[in-house]
């Protein structure tokens, strides 16, 4: 099937909000077998929505997807617009006022006159449920051939109502399937990645293949019309790559983490300087971390490295807070004050200030201690501050789960 996105919003043109809602459509209707035409943003005007949606359906796409436009503001004008658009009359809902109003009073407010408008429903057309908010979608039939889907921007109650009522009706009606399976990798650039698997995937495969980096790494989807082809490209792939792959779809590595530490009944504590907290939050955004994650110190002076952790400060004067001896006896004390089987560790220079010609910015060292012995690594990253601090947790992530994988 064809699709084709039109996302609607100022704050989308104006860079102050990032359109993360066309990519994530794009990924799940592709894992599908639809073939994505176009991206198209718009602001908040009747106009350029209804020029928008001209110029997407000319192309004749089996269904648009709007996301946006739907709140309770003055602004929000892609309700009464797509009503025009499509050649309905609306009616106000009074049960849903009924129970918006009640949903406010739970909160101790009293509804706003404004969110009437998230009342009004089409004549001649469906209304899409939302469990996550007060904005319902809208589903329509656009010359008894298109499907129109209009949902709300928030990016969480976008995809619950993507889940519940527009991935079902489009597997219903997609023609012909397609198999595919992500491949997660890590620690290694996708200039490298290739020159290791140019023999496979330069062979007669029947697949589509794309790779798309970040600075977690490197993903590989794999896609064709028969399920064999695409399992024989992957397990060859695997066996090449090995554990360098990290999972398989849309789980992240902390994910992978939490689930190998659980399964091999260990426990985790992190004390973290550079990356403040940021190696927490990842693991405890994890359903399930509570079982083997105990805790964490973030200890970003020397003074909370002294006081709280309890680094020798002989140590830290005798080779500064950004050291192998400094990363080490970090990744002991917080395994030792958490009594639990792993403690992992980072410090270094995050930038963009701060570097020394010995101790550049990017500059990372990470302690990983277990009872038997305590490691540390030193990494170089780049001059960016927010880069150096997401790398950094990655990696550190990723010596954990090859950790854990060969415990």
């Amino acid at each position: 099937m064809k699709i084709s996105i039109l996302c609607i919003g100022n704050e989308l043109l104006s860079g102050k909000t990032l359109n993360t809602n066309a990519s994530w459509i794009s990924r799940k209707l592709s894992d599908i077998g639809c073939d994505i035409l176009e991206h198209l943003v718009v602001p908040d005007k009747k106009e350029t929505i209804i020029t928008g949606l001209e110029h997407l359906t000319i192309k004749n796409p089996g269904c648009v997807i709007i996301t946006g436009g739907l709140g309770p503001t003055d602004d929000d004008i892609t309700r009464p617009t797509i009503f025009e658009y499509v050649g309905t009359d609306s009616r106000f809902d009074e049960d849903y006022w009924t129970l918006l109003s009640e949903k406010f009073q739970k909160l101790g407010m009293s509804i706003p006159a404004s969110n009437r408008n998230q009342a009004l429903v089409p004549i001649n057309g469906e209304v899409i449920e939302n469990p996550g908010g007060s904005a319902r979608g809208l589903k329509f039939l656009l010359n008894g051939e298109e499907m129109l889907f209009v949902l709300p921007g928030v990016p969480s109650e976008m995809k619950d109502m993507m889940n519940a009522s527009v991935i079902p009706w489009i597997k219903e009606n997609v023609k012909t399937s397609t198999s595919t399976r992500t491949l997660r990798t890590t620690g290694i650039p996708e200039s490298a990645l290739i020159e290791e698997i140019v023999e496979p995937i330069s062979s007669n495969h029947g697949c589509n293949i794309g790779y798309y980096p970040s600075l977690y790494g490197v993903d590989i989807r794999i896609s064709s019309g028969f399920q064999d082809k695409v399992n024989e490209l992957s397990n060859k792939l695997y066996n090449i790559l090995g554990h360098k792959i990290y999972c398989e779809g849309e789980y992240d590595i902390e994910n992978v983490v939490v689930k190998n530490a659980i399964d091999k009944d260990k426990t985790i504590a992190l004390a973290e300087s550079c990356t403040g907290g940021l190696i927490g939050d990842r693991i405890t955004d994890t359903g399930g971390s509570s079982k083997v994650f105990k805790g964490s110190m973030v200890v970003y002076s020397n003074k909370a490295k002294i006081d709280l952790l309890g680094v020798n400060k002989n140590t830290l004067d005798s080779f500064g807070a950004v050291s192998e001896e400094v990363a080490k006896e970090m990744a002991n004390k917080v395994r030792k004050t958490f009594l639990t089987d792993y403690g992992l560790s980072v410090t270094g220079v995050a930038g963009p200030g701060g570097g020394t010609e010995n101790k550049p910015v990017g500059l990372v060292y990470i302690g990983l201690s277990d009872e038997n012995k305590t490691e540390v690594r030193r990494f170089n990253f780049s001059s960016d501050r927010k880069k150096n601090k997401l790398k950094t947790s990655q990696v550190a992530l990723d010596w954990l789960r090859l950790t854990l994988i060969n415990e």
